[in-house]
């Protein structure tokens, strides 16, 4: 995945517009437009802002999330499991406890599997 598309996941996933993201990283909306369409590129010091902000890394931003074949199961590449981090720590107490007892049920599901 692209970063234009990953800025653009990250954008909708938090419910925000352009403007709100261009406000907050003090930046024109057509910034942040050009970013989400390919045409332009931040500088370092903007990506680190922006993966600041949405709580993630500079190289979940830039890296090309790749999914190998083996043995019939998708390895999935670690910016999967960075993107879920950040996610885990934007929940309430609560919501991680909730999150903690469902990877329980999971667990025990996948060891009761053939």
């Amino acid at each position: 995945m692209s970063f234009a598309s990953k800025l653009r996941i990250l954008r909708n996933e938090n419910k925000m517009t352009q403007e709100e993201v261009a406000a907050r990283l003090n930046l024109a909306r057509s910034t942040i437009a050009g970013y989400e369409t390919k045409d332009r590129q931040p500088s370092h010091e903007k990506l680190t802002a922006i993966a600041d902000f949405f709580h993630v890394t500079v190289d979940y931003l830039l890296e090309e999330e790749t999914v190998t074949l083996e043995n019939s199961q998708c390895i999935i590449h670690e910016s999967l499991e960075k993107t879920l981090i950040a996610k885990y720590r934007k929940l309430s107490p609560e919501s991680k406890q909730r999150l903690m007892d469902y990877i329980r049920l999971l667990e025990l599901s996948d060891a009761q599997s053939p």
